[in-house]
């Protein structure tokens, strides 16, 4: 049962994505809001009968979550600016994408979200081991730390994108 549910919390922000299994867990427990005229659902079969299991949970009490900081790893330095070279603006994938220093950590920059940006391999090249002045190139984009919202934004994308597809 690899299904996915997203689990919003009360206010409708999202959790969490859970298994199916944790979802009907969540369900027999009574600690979810049900939408029963939902048309997406998972229909799960068990011996005695099926149960429908909805692709979107509400809590029906409120969790409050701690204020976590963003990680500035090379997947989310990715989604910040979109899989964007932010040098010359082509669009890149997984692949084809690199981590650029704006400030070289040979000159004391850091991998900090204001000093990394997407860079294609041929802009990173380009620029080596200089600042963007030094090199003659410009940035398309300011680099900065993305809002609180930046995760969860991403998890309902990525929810979507999957029961979408």
């Amino acid at each position: 049962m690899n299904k996915q549910v997203l689990l919003l919390n009360q206010d409708n922000t999202p959790l969490n994505i859970i298994t199916v299994g944790k979802a009907f867990k969540l369900m027999s427990k009574d600690k979810v809001w049900i939408d029963e005229t939902s048309p997406e659902y998972y229909e799960v079969v068990s011996v005695s009968k099926i149960v429908k299991i909805p692709k979107i949970l509400i809590l029906k009490y409120y969790v409050k979550l701690p204020f976590k900081k963003v990680v500035a790893n090379r997947k989310n330095i990715f989604r910040r600016d979109s899989y964007v070279c932010q040098y010359c603006g082509i669009d890149l994938c997984e692949k084809t994408a690199t981590v650029d220093h704006v400030v070289p950590r040979s000159k004391g920059g850091g991998s900090t979200w204001v000093n990394m940006v997407t860079s294609c391999k041929d802009c990173n090249t380009t620029k080596g081991n200089r600042t963007p002045k030094e090199a003659k190139m410009q940035l398309k984009n300011k680099p900065k730390e993305p809002s609180y919202g930046f995760l969860f934004d991403h998890m309902l994308i990525t929810f979507r994108n999957k029961n979408n597809a």
